[in-house]
């Protein structure tokens, strides 16, 4: 496996990692290993609420990233072929990973986030030890505590919403999160927004979603009394809806009542990437320094 390392010349180990955990960039990561069973890296994300973590071998080195959404399409992929707790997650995990240094700038983070399709970034020490990781939602309550009144959900919102009626075989579900790479779908139905299902949905129920005729429907699995809101609200307080409810996506109305997207953290990301938030942070820390 090729690995790639970002920033190796510009460590500030200790007082970076300090500074940059504080504003929520770096956090601690769940310790898997390439020959643990999927099944109990199902189950302790479950536990642990770990959306995502990188995988390591016996010297604490980064070998491979596991995710959610990892684990679902491989157990629908395979079917009842195989029982997961003699699946290891070696098979499972990306092995395309990319390192960084405790020291990189935020937005440099996004960048590499998103020109690398990555679902995370480890952060690593001089020796290549992982000691971290960055997801997208570190940066989205990064963006929350910086930015006031700048975006405008409805600018950076995807839209149109991929949904489902809450009488959808689960089946059906997973089918449409996978064909469409996506993380959450939308349940709609009689103009309400009636829930949401996601992989973290569906991780709890990570050994039977592989019986595709199971007759279980979106109801008796969705996230329900999901919040909602408007496209003119300011991109900020969408992030910091996410931050405090520890949610990744929220369904936008429009002013007509109606559906009219959703803003998740890949969309706090790609506002955050704008070149405004950079002019708005500089402007900011240079008025208050002036001080």
């Amino acid at each position: 496996m090729k690995r790639k390392s970002w920033n190796s010349g510009r460590l500030r180990v200790f007082k970076q990692i300090t500074i940059l955990s504080h504003m929520g960039i770096i956090r601690e990561f769940m310790i898997l290993r390439p020959f643990d069973t999927l099944l109990y890296a199902s189950k302790i994300m479950v536990m642990e609420q770990v959306p995502k973590s990188i995988v390591i071998d016996e010297k604490g080195e980064p070998v491979g990233t596991l995710t959610q959404k990892d684990i679902i399409n491989f157990i629908y992929s395979m079917g009842e072929d195989r029982p997961i707790e003699n699946v290891m997650v070696s098979e499972v995990m990306r092995k395309d990973l990319v390192c960084v240094s405790p020291s990189i700038d935020p937005f440099e983070a996004a960048q590499i986030l998103v020109d690398k399709r990555q679902p995370l970034l480890a952060v690593c020490d001089e020796s290549g030890k992982a000691i971290g990781i960055i997801i997208k939602s570190d940066l989205s309550n990064f963006y929350a505590s910086q930015v006031k009144g700048l975006q405008k959900v409805k600018d950076y919102m995807s839209s149109p919403v991929v949904t489902i009626e809450p009488s959808t075989r689960l089946s059906e579900a997973v089918s449409v999160l996978i064909e469409r790479n996506l993380s959450r779908l939308v349940v709609y139905s009689s103009g309400r927004v009636q829930g949401v299902i996601t992989t973290t949905d569906l991780l709890y129920l990570a050994p039977v979603i592989k019986f595709k005729e199971l007759k279980v429907e979106v109801r008796d699995v969705m996230s329900p009394n999901v919040i909602v809101v408007d496209g003119e609200e300011d991109m900020a307080h969408a992030a910091r809806l996410m931050a405090s409810r520890k949610i990744k996506g929220i369904p936008v109305m429009g002013k007509d009542g109606k559906l009219s997207g959703i803003v998740t953290t890949t969309d706090v990301i790609r506002a955050m990437m704008d070149q405004s938030v950079k002019k708005y942070l500089y402007e900011i820390k240079m008025y208050t320094s002036s001080f």
